[in-house]
């Protein structure tokens, strides 16, 4: 049996307790070479991960973090430029999200949030879709994820406590992922990347695991762009809930941590596979905002593209080409049944078309602002005295003595 590029069925990563192995991940590459091998975790089942913080760990992962199929992540420090006394940097962003098609009725599987808190947050998710095959909502756990993730960084619900021994906002979004994947304990898994922006160095820090990723534009040029995180072809890395539905997990230890000086007028672009396998960076830069009031159009522009080479069968898409590179193609049938005369000469036809999937496209634009007045010092605590404490005597009081 081989299984085409273009009708690949994204799997999920980890085991489902309640599935067999056999039919939960069968990976089919064209030609002698057939992959019928399960992947187990990276890191040991016993294996409990602490949150880190991103700045402590600014330079990648630590030494003990396992290794990826990835380049190392990186940091990039720029100068920024030297902002009026005052003044800071703000994320103002905007998002645009179509579900697949099929998966209108129950919202699709992608998640995001976005807050102004600090310097602004960004956060987006990718439900693993072969938990369908389970009668799961791979849904469930990507909105689970961002609201722990968002919860933690805000310091709100269960992370309240936590929040009131800090001091400042918490740029961590390592921990925030680390910390999401601990609390969700739904059926599933997902891909996540969450962006800070830290008004205090008017820095970029963000944390990501799979292939969901941003890009850093400034002057119409890619600054900075994340690398996507996967075991082999369409098969990211992923959190999903261990022990409790799953024989193994990736950890957030694992993701990849950068840190960028931002400018003003610099611009995000984060976003779900549906948006990276269907659209090339050259397509994108033209339609990023000059302002702010301009991230909705632009969010909206860049989706529309994505979904319209999603829907083309002869689109030369991202997605296929790096499933040419990795072996995988039509059969020689469907070759010589599209084959095409051009220029004088014969040409096979080609694995060619977009990916259909949830698109999700955030947009941030870097603004400047007035800077947080900091919080006035507490109140001196005040001095209970004891009761009668410095009263004069009562006159009217009768005397003691004789």
């Amino acid at each position: 049996m081989v299984v085409f590029a273009n009708s690949l069925p994204r799997r999920a990563l980890v085991t489902q307790k309640y599935q067999s192995q056999t039919a939960m991940l069968s990976f089919l590459k064209v030609g002698k070479r057939r992959s019928h091998q399960y992947l187990a975790a990276s890191a040991p089942a016993s294996a409990t991960v602490h949150s880190s913080t991103g700045l402590e760990l600014a330079d990648g992962p630590s030494s003990s973090a396992p290794l990826t199929t990835s380049a190392s992540p990186s940091d990039i420090y720029t100068r920024s430029t030297p902002l009026p006394p005052g003044k800071t940097l703000q994320l103002r962003t905007s998002v645009c999200y179509l579900p697949h098609p099929e998966k209108v009725h129950y919202g699709g599987e992608d998640a995001h949030f976005i807050s102004d808190f600090g310097g602004g947050m960004i956060g987006v998710a990718d439900g693993v879709g072969g938990w369908q095959e389970s009668g799961v909502n791979p849904a469930d756990y990507s909105r689970t994820l961002m609201q722990f993730a968002r919860a933690y960084l805000e310091g709100k619900d269960i992370f309240a406590e936590l929040a009131s021994s800090r001091q400042g906002v918490l740029i961590d979004p390592r921990g925030a992922l680390d910390a999401a994947h601990m609390n969700t304990k739904v059926p599933g898994s997902a891909t996540a990347c969450v962006l800070q922006l830290d008004q205090s160095s008017c820095t970029l820090v963000a944390a990501n695991l799979g292939d969901s990723g941003f890009v850093v534009i400034r002057d119409g040029k890619e600054l900075i762009r994340s690398k996507p995180l996967q075991h082999y072809f369409d098969c990211p890395l992923q959190f999903g809930a261990f022990p409790e539905f799953v024989e193994a997990t990736d950890t957030a230890d694992m993701a990849d941590l950068y840190r960028i000086a931002l400018r003003p007028g610099d611009v995000i672009v984060a976003g779900t596979d549906g948006l990276w396998d269907n659209c090339y960076l050259s397509e994108i830069v033209p339609m990023l905002p000059k302002t702010p009031a301009d991230t909705h159009t632009a969010a909206e522009a860049i989706a529309a593209a994505a979904r319209r080479h999603a829907s083309d069968t002869e689109f030369a898409s991202p997605y296929t080409r790096e499933a040419l590179s990795q072996g995988l193609d039509l059969p020689w049938w469907d070759k010589l049944l599209g084959m095409s005369f051009k220029g004088g000469k014969l040409h096979l036809k080609q694995l060619t078309g977009g990916k259909m999937d949830d698109i999700t496209v955030l947009v941030a634009f870097v603004d400047v602002v007035d800077a947080p007045k900091p919080a006035p010092p507490p109140p001196p605590p005040v001095q209970e005295e004891a009761p009668g404490a410095g009263l004069a005597p009562d006159a009217d009081a009768p005397s003691t003595q004789g």
